[in-house]
């Protein structure tokens, strides 16, 4: 069995779970040419939004499939490799935010929802050795949703500990534009009134860093198990919110555990 995972795609995870690219040098056998297909189910803990202090099980489909090392479908969404080198790895991908919902939390009440939308993202991973340093860049293209945009700076270290295990882990940081911290933390006049919260403006600026570990146990040549843990701390406007520094959390917790079956 050959695992292919980049950097920002892990290490966002939690961050669109669109688990979120070009391989990272992966040890073990090339992908085949032609069709590749891997499907599973991943269990996850998580925030009930993101900044809350209140967590949910969610499950989410787990599915991973290219067609040589040029296009694939997988949580990141529908997409290409522009550009694929033995170090450097480029590409685009098209994919669904379903935004959030007002009823997802209490502390949400008169908020409104979060549109769901199309996003688009570009993205690049340098690897060196064992290490990939990647960078993400998705935007809402319909102006449906957040009609924002958000920049991830990630590395990535590879372990394999035995012939069966392998680990990635490692820290991540996310910019967003003004109106993705308004679309998620800011509170409008009008949101105020509903919901009886003070009016609170946001800017753009860094958003969270975070530290992500991920494992894929080898099973048999065709079954694996995937597991996933991470912290993430808001910063900035994203920190202050009232939805995070009266009713949620700065510290955002999250990990989950999955099977996977590759052909």
């Amino acid at each position: 069995m050959s695992f292919s995972l980049r950097a920002p795609a892990a290490l966002a995870l939690l961050a669109g779970l669109t688990l979120p690219a070009p391989a990272l040098a992966q040890g073990g056998p090339p992908p085949k040419e032609g069709w590749n297909a891997r499907v599973g189910l991943l269990g996850l803990v998580l925030p009930e939004y993101e900044g809350a202090d209140e967590y949910e099980v969610k499950p989410v489909p787990d599915l991973e499939i290219t067609y040589g090392e040029t296009f694939f479908l997988d949580r990141r969404g529908l997409g290409v490799n522009v550009l694929n080198t033995r170090s450097l790895t480029a590409g685009v991908s098209l994919n669904y935010d379903g935004g959030r919902e007002e009823n997802d939390n209490d502390a949400l009440r008169g908020l409104g929802d979060v549109d769901g939308t199309m996003v688009g993202t570009a993205f690049a991973e340098y690897r060196i050795g064992q290490v990939g340093l990647g960078l993400d860049v998705t935007g809402d293209l319909l102006g449906d949703g957040h009609d924002g945009v958000t920049a991830t700076v990630s590395a990535i270290y590879q372990a394999r500990p035995t012939d069966d295990l392998m680990l990635f882990a490692g820290p991540s940081a996310t910019w967003a534009s003004k109106d993705y911290m308004r679309s998620y933390f800011g509170i409008t006049p009008a949101q105020a009134e509903r919901s009886g919260r003070p009016v609170y403006e946001t800017d753009s600026g860094f958003k969270d860093v975070a530290f992500t570990v991920f494992g894929i146990y080898s099973l048999t040549e065709d079954w694996a198990l995937t597991g996933i843990a991470g912290y993430k701390r808001l910063l900035g406007d994203a920190k202050d919110s009232p939805i995070v520094d009266r009713d949620g959390s700065a510290d955002q917790f999250f990990g989950g555990l999955g099977v996977s079956y590759s052909f």
